[in-house]
C-alpha cells in the first residue's frame, strides 16, 4: 500500500494504492474494493475510504511478465496509525499516535477517550439491526482505525472492510431475537476494543477501564444516529440500556461465555489475554453500565 499524488492543472489528488500479485491477493482485493462500495453507496457515512477504480495491469520482471490488480481509494491525509504504549517516563500505559511528519506522540487522558468513543460509534453506526451484518473482523494491531488531531480535535477514520456479515456466533441460528444479536454485539465490542499489541508489533495489549465507559458511550451514540434516522428499529434505546442494567454481575459474565469459543478459535494469544482480564473486564463493564445515563433520562 502506498499514496500517489495525482495532478490536473493546478489541481491535485492523493489517493492510496494498493497492488496484488497472487491470485489470492487479487481476489481480496477486489472483495475489499467491492465491499467499500457497497458500505459507502449503502450508509453514506464519512468513515470508510472511497473506492475510486480498480484494474488489471501488466508489468515487466525477471521472471517475466507478469500481472497486477491495483486499485485506488481515498487517502486519508494525516491520519495517523495509533497503538497502545508504555510511556518510558510515567511507566503507566498510553495511546501512541505515529505522526511520522511531526514526531510519535502521547495522547492525552481526554483524546485517548475520545479514540475509543469515536471507534465504538463507527463501528455501531455500520451494525444492520435487521440481519446482524456487521464490520468484522477489525483489530487495532492491524491498524485498521487511524486518528487525526487538529486544533485540539479527534477525528478517527476506519481503512478498511474485510467482511460484512453476521458475527460466527450467529451464522448458523434461525429466529434469534436481534435484541439479543445487539446484545452480543455490544458485549465483543466490549472486548475487541481493549485489544492490541504494544506499539504495534509487541507482547498483547488490554486498554485500560477508561475505554469501557468510552465505549458504552459512542455505542449509545452510534444507536441514538440510527434511531434519529430510522434504521434502529428495536424500540426505544431507554429500554435496551435498562436491559443491559438490568443484567446482575453473574448473569453479564455468563452471556460472555458463548463469546470464549470465538476468541479461542480467532486467536489464540488474544484469548489467552481475554481469560486473564474477562474478570475484571465484567466488574468494570457491569459499574461503567449502571452509572451510563442516557441524556434525556
Amino acid at each position: 500500500m502506498a499514496s500517489a499524488e495525482v495532478f490536473s492543472g493546478r489541481q491535485s489528488m492523493k489517493m492510496c494504492v494498493s497492488t496484488a500479485v497472487s491470485e489470492n491477493e487479487k481476489a481480496w482485493l477486489r472483495h475489499e474494493f467491492d465491499l467499500l462500495k457497497f458500505l459507502n453507496s449503502t450508509f453514506a457515512l464519512p468513515y470508510l475510504p472511497v473506492p475510486y477504480f480498480q484494474g488489471d495491469t501488466r508489468v515487466h520482471s525477471d521472471h517475466g511478465d507478469e500481472s497486477l490488480t491495483m486499485s485506488l481509494t481515498e487517502w486519508f491525509e494525516d491520519y495517523h496509525e495509533w497503538h497502545l504504549s508504555m510511556d518510558e517516563k510515567g511507566g503507566k500505559q498510553r495511546i501512541c499516535i505515529w505522526d511520522l511528519q511531526r514526531g510519535l506522540c502521547f495522547a492525552s487522558k481526554e483524546e485517548g477517550f475520545e479514540i475509543f468513543r469515536q471507534i465504538s460509534k463507527v463501528l455501531t453506526l455500520y451494525y444492520d439491526t435487521r440481519d446482524f451484518n456487521q464490520i468484522y473482523p477489525w483489530h487495532h494491531a492491524a491498524g485498521d482505525f487511524i486518528v487525526r488531531r487538529k486544533d485540539g480535535i479527534i477525528d478517527v477514520k476506519l481503512t478498511t472492510a474485510r467482511r460484512y456479515e453476521p458475527a460466527m456466533l450467529f451464522s448458523s441460528e434461525d429466529n434469534i431475537d436481534p435484541v439479543t444479536a445487539l446484545t452480543y454485539f455490544f458485549l465483543n465490542l466490549s472486548i475487541r476494543m481493549r485489544l492490541d499489541k504494544l506499539d504495534g508489533a509487541g507482547i498483547n495489549a488490554w486498554a485500560g477501564s477508561f475505554s469501557v465507559e468510552a465505549l458504552i458511550q459512542g455505542f449509545f451514540e452510534g444507536l441514538g444516529i440510527m434511531d434519529a434516522d430510522g434504521r434502529y428499529g428495536l424500540g426505544k434505546l431507554r429500554d435496551l440500556l435498562s436491559l443491559f442494567k438490568a443484567f446482575d454481575r453473574e448473569e453479564l459474565a455468563g452471556l460472555f461465555q458463548p463469546l470464549l469459543d470465538l476468541y479461542a478459535k480467532e486467536d489464540p494469544e488474544d484469548f489467552s489475554v481475554i481469560q486473564a482480564n474477562l474478570g475484571s473486564h465484567v466488574k468494570q463493564l457491569y459499574e461503567a453500565i449502571q452509572n451510563f445515563y442516557l441524556r434525556d433520562d
